[in-house]
């Protein structure tokens, strides 16, 4: 891990201020699995932090790994925090009393966001997008071609148990998904999706002109759209999709 900085403000306080500093630190370590270059500074008069409320944290680092998410750069701000401060100042960890917000950029190259589609959170959440994604297509698809008949693609759909091998190009304005989708009798067969990306809120993220070709099934389809909610616990303020890079501007709510 990097080297941690802090900027407290609490010049009549320095005991407090350097017990709280270290127990965020061990925090903070406590949540990744690797980060570098860390730095953190944290707002706030003596009366609030000793009133165990943090009213603003800022946050940046590099290559951090976070439930097995690789983030290239993460600058982020979180407010209303409040945590322990009676066992912080008796040696015990931090812990957080109630959820607040943190609102930042995060930046994924194409590297490390292919390296992040290994982790179980985003293995398990592609997985249910790509099988939902061409259950849409079956039922409602602006063109396809298939030697399959009409009876026999809904069959073919539900055969599907999992996506393999799944690799992102990331483009401007557009994204190239390619995998392998795994059938109950063990086939395996490859499969590509291209696609645009876009806010439809929020919460929700719209893939345009989502087109998906199966080569050896001699079978494509393409929506005009299909949008998946992300949740209640994630705004998305910005996205921007270019070359080898995935940049988002959001607020995510942190629970204890």
């Amino acid at each position: 891990m990097g080297v941690a900085m802090a900027l407290i403000e609490m010049p009549r306080k320095p005991l407090v201020g350097t017990l709280l500093s270290t127990a965020i630190q061990l925090w903070l370590r406590s949540q990744v699995d690797k980060i570098d270059d860390l730095h953190f500074s944290i707002e706030g008069t003596n009366r609030s932090l000793l009133s165990g409320h943090i009213p603003q944290v800022s946050v940046s680092a590099e290559n951090a790994i976070y439930q097995g998410l690789h983030l290239t750069q993460v600058q982020l701000q979180g407010s209303g925090i409040r945590f322990n401060l009676g066992q912080v100042l008796k040696g015990q960890p931090l812990h957080l009393l109630e959820p607040f917000w943190v609102t930042g950029d995060l930046n994924f190259n194409q590297s490390d966001l292919n390296m992040s589609l290994q982790a179980p959170i985003l293995a398990q959440a592609l997985n249910e997008f790509v099988l939902s994604l061409l259950r849409s297509m079956m039922e409602n698809p602006l063109m396809s071609s298939s030697d399959l008949k009409p009876d026999q693609d809904q069959s073919w759909i539900n055969s599907v148990q999992q996506v393999q091998d799944t690799q992102i190009t990331l483009e401007t304005d557009h994204l190239i998904l390619t995998a392998k989708l795994l059938f109950s009798k063990g086939e395996l067969l490859p499969f590509q999706l291209k696609t645009g990306l876009e806010l439809a809120s929020s919460h929700e993220l719209m893939f345009v002109q989502p087109q998906v070709e199966i080569q050896t099934l001699n079978t494509e389809f393409q929506l005009s759209h299909y949008t998946i909610d992300l949740g209640s616990d994630l705004k998305i303020q910005d996205l921007i999709l270019s070359a080898q890079l995935l940049q988002i501007n959001a607020t995510v709510k942190v629970n204890p």
